[in-house]
Parts: C-alpha cells; sequence; structure tokens
C-alpha cells in the first residue's frame, strides 16, 4: 500500500494495537515485502488483543557521512577506523 515517495518507496503498515491505541506504521524501504510482512505481524498482534511497551532508555544516535571515489578508498578508512586510537583521534575532528 504505497503512500508517498522520498527518494524510495513509502509504505504504511497497520493498524498496529498498542497500549490499546492502533497506529499507522509509515515505513521508507525499498522492500515492498517487508512492509507487506509487518503488515501480517500486525494484524496477527491486533488480533491477539494488541501489545504493550515499555520505554528503557531514550536517544540518539548519529554518524558522519563521507564520500570516496572508489569502494576501495572507503574500504581503507573502514580499516583505518577499526584501530581504537585512529578512531578516537578522527572522532575528536567530526564532533567540534
Amino acid at each position: 500500500m504505497p503512500v508517498g515517495y522520498v527518494q524510495i518507496p513509502v509504505g504504511v503498515a497497520g493498524p498496529l494495537l498498542l497500549h490499546g491505541c492502533e497506529y499507522s506504521v509509515p515505513m521508507a524501504i525499498t522492500d515492498g515485502c517487508l512492509v507487506a510482512s509487518t503488515n501480517r505481524g500486525c494484524k496477527a498482534i491486533y488480533v491477539s488483543g494488541g501489545a504493550t511497551c515499555v520505554l528503557l532508555q531514550d536517544g540518539m544516535t548519529r554518524a558522519p557521512v563521507v564520500r570516496f571515489p572508489s569502494a576501495k578508498r572507503a574500504t581503507e578508512l573502514k580499516f583505518f577506523l577499526e584501530d581504537p586510537l585512529n578512531f578516537d583521534t578522527l572522532s575528536v575532528v567530526f564532533n567540534k
């Protein structure tokens, strides 16, 4: 059930019954089968009486984006960052 397009297809799964309230779950993903599968899961949860949840921690992560002319150059950075000293040095630059 696509409802829009934001550089990748957007679908909606649901309704998801959570704490007695119905929610639609927007999914921006290129795999339409995953939206259908999630929709089936929402239906199973709904017919079994719904779900409850508990939030243990609230946070957000972020990461820099880098662009290279080749996959080989990107791989070199990956191996460089696997050394904790290199990672720490670079994180200081990106976190200014």
